[in-house]
């Protein structure tokens, strides 16, 4: 194998240093608070981009999956949203209501405001501009 320059040396695959995961980790928080049997909240803090969006993704298949009649997914602390985190929001929606479950989103940020209604997005999704709003709103 010829290392031309059309030829490129083989890869050596590398395990990623265990302080990725950690940095990965550090720049998205998510805490899910379980308020009564019918109404989780889940709280995410921190950024919203492609190599954390799967955090999320993945705490809100498992609220799915557990069959959690209601879920309210406050992003009141999250500095950034990608426009994967938009596909993952819309995407627990439709599951949320295919399954007759309910998905409410608390966008009282100005920075996520903005990705949502740049993607367009925010009437495909139940939104409300505090906690206490979505919390009365799923409870009543």
């Amino acid at each position: 194998m010829g290392t031309g320059p059309d030829r490129l040396p083989p890869a050596h695959l590398k395990k990623p240093a265990p302080d990725i995961q950690r940095i990965i980790d550090r720049s998205l928080r998510v805490r899910v608070v379980r308020h009564n049997d019918d109404l989780h909240v889940c709280r995410v803090a921190g950024e919203i981009d492609l190599l954390t969006v799967s955090t999320l993704a993945t705490v809100l298949e498992d609220l799915h999956r557990r069959r959690v009649p209601a879920v309210i997914v406050d992003l009141t602390e999250v500095t950034y949203c990608a426009a994967a985190g938009v596909r993952v929001l819309l995407d627990a929606t439709a599951r949320a209501r295919w399954a007759g479950q309910r998905l409410a989103v608390v966008i009282a940020n100005l920075t996520v405001a903005r990705v949502l209604r740049a993607t367009e997005t925010t009437e495909g999704i139940e939104n409300y501009s505090s906690l206490s709003e979505a919390m009365v709103a799923l409870t009543s």
